[in-house]
């Protein structure tokens, strides 16, 4: 068997192990907010998705837009979902390989060892369970990478075209993957005078082009970033987010307080910094790419902060394939070093696989709406604090509802709320949002508000869920103690259910 049919079966048997991680968890949590904002924006009428692409504040309109079809063909269920990200997971394996043989040539073994990694990543498998652009991203930066790279050592405007078409659509997907081109262009400096002496017309042009598509986007952003103001996110100095960047590709979503679990991680880094290997401009390209939108993204988080691991995901593969070359650089000093190292990076990412898996971290209103819709009864209100938490109920009381009659759960429609709904042909039911407090609602404001959304109902369900981005005084539950009594409640991942009566 040829070194390049052997290259071939290993990369499917990591494409399969990536395949089983991902889809083996697709369902086995509820849809968060987000998730379900996914299903609702891609919904949206045609004209109304398209105008998201020029309206301020918009963040992934083409992930939606490329999303909506296949719902239409798919299903509108949890599976369908999040499959469509599965795709992208499992692709973004792929295209580490083949990225690392692009920067390596000589060290094929580079590329599969950053494939395996990428197949085995706790945070990789997270996101390719998850109904968001995150994968989407992932693949659009490795494509944007490896033909920008491309274009570089080879020309051919056909190469500088795809880098721009690529880099293009990966700012309609996440805002913040703009802050790879800062990080590309810097690599220029560091592929030699010859690279640059031949490329920089076709550099400085795909450069150029990028402004193009870039500038709706900036017409928006610039003000709104000038201006400040409250964004629900804390700010983070950048030794915390450093650390939380590394804790979270290294070892997963879930926190367990192990720092003794990033020293591999840390050594391998290491011994890419210190030099240990060849091919110097390959590793400065990854250490470019793996920084360099680190140090733009706090720059903006102190303008306005924003700040959260899975916006930065596309420096993933860049840090993935560092470790790759810290461990082909380790076997050249000591094989059996390096193998314990490798063994070592894939237990703790099957510990991270496993906790993942154990570990409810999603708003669970799969299993509270199917409580809620057994008891809920004519007269009833129910409010939701925060109003948000409504979008979830609505989405699996349609689910719920077609299931009960029968109809394959994926063909499922979403439909929109109105002030008295139906989900999935379910009875109607009273719903209202609950009060926001936070703007310096007093007590007594809050209780005139209850007063008026309450009048004429006989009990009230309240969907308890993220309570203190709403109302962190509890005045609309501590209100509804003092005004009827407390009947039944239920306690879920994230989201809790009260019911109360009124005299």
């Amino acid at each position: 068997m040829g070194p390049g049919r052997a290259h071939l079966l290993l990369l499917a048997a990591l494409l399969l192990l990536a395949f089983g991680l991902q889809a083996s968890g697709l369902v086995s949590q509820s849809l968060w907010r987000d998730e379900v904002d996914a299903v609702r924006f891609a919904r949206r009428p045609l004209a109304a998705l398209l105008e998201t692409f020029r309206t301020p504040g918009q963040n992934g309109p083409l992930y939606y837009l490329l999303l909506r079809p296949w719902l239409d063909l798919a299903g509108r269920g949890e599976f369908a979902l999040r499959f469509f990200s599965t795709f992208f997971g499992v692709l973004a394996v792929a295209l580490t390989a083949r990225l690392g043989r692009r920067l390596f040539p000589a060290r094929p073994a580079i590329g599969l060892l950053a494939a395996l990694l990428a197949a085995t990543a706790p945070y990789l498998v997270w996101y390719g369970q998850e109904g968001k652009m995150y994968t989407l991203v992932v693949v659009l930066v490795l494509l944007s990478m490896e033909r920008y790279l491309a274009a570089l050592q080879r020309g051919g405007w056909r190469r500088w075209l795809a880098y721009v078409m690529c880099t293009s659509l990966l700012f309609y997907v996440h805002l913040t993957a703009v802050l790879v081109v800062p990080a590309q262009a810097l690599t220029f400096l560091f592929l030699g005078r010859e690279v640059q002496r031949e490329r920089w017309k076709g550099w400085l042009a795909s450069l150029a082009a990028l402004t193009v598509p870039y500038l709706p986007l900036l017409a928006w952003q610039w003000p709104m970033l000038r201006a400040g103001g409250e964004t629900g996110y804390a700010f983070v100095p950048l030794r915390e987010m450093v650390l939380s960047l590394l804790t979270s590709y290294s070892l997963g979503v879930v926190e367990h307080g192990a720092p003794w679990a990033l020293a591999p991680f840390v050594a391998l880094l290491l011994a890419v910094v210190l030099g240990l290997g060849s091919a110097r401009r390959s590793r400065a390209v990854l250490l470019c790419w793996l920084l360099v939108p680190v140090a733009g993204f706090f720059l903006v988080t102190l303008l306005r902060p924003m700040y959260t691991s899975r916006y930065l995901i596309f420096v993933l593969p860049a840090y993935l394939l560092l470790l790759a070359v810290g461990l082909v650089a380790v076997a050249r000093q000591s094989r059996l070093l390096a193998g314990g190292l490798l063994v070592g990076l894939l237990a703790l990412n099957g510990w991270g696989l496993w906790l993942q898996a154990r570990t409810p971290l999603k708003t669970d209103f799969r299993a509270a709406t199917a409580y809620l819709g057994e008891r809920l009864a004519p007269g009833d209100l129910v409010l939701f604090q925060i109003p948000y938490g409504r979008h979830s109920f609505e989405y699996y009381r349609s689910q719920q509802g077609a299931q009960a009659r029968g109809a394959p759960p994926g063909q499922v429609g979403f439909r929109l709320m109105l002030p008295l709904v139906a989900g999935g042909g379910a009875p109607a039911y009273a719903w209202a949002e609950g009060p926001y407090t936070n703007a310096g609602m007093t007590p007594e404001e809050a209780a005139r508000q209850m007063a008026t959304l309450t009048e004429g109902y006989r009990g009230v369900w309240l969907v308890a869920t993220e309570v203190p981005l709403w109302d962190e005084r509890g005045l609309v539950q501590a209100w509804l103690e003092d005004h009827a009594r407390r009947r039944q409640e239920e306690h879920f991942v994230r989201v809790d259910l009260y019911y109360y009566r009124f005299p």
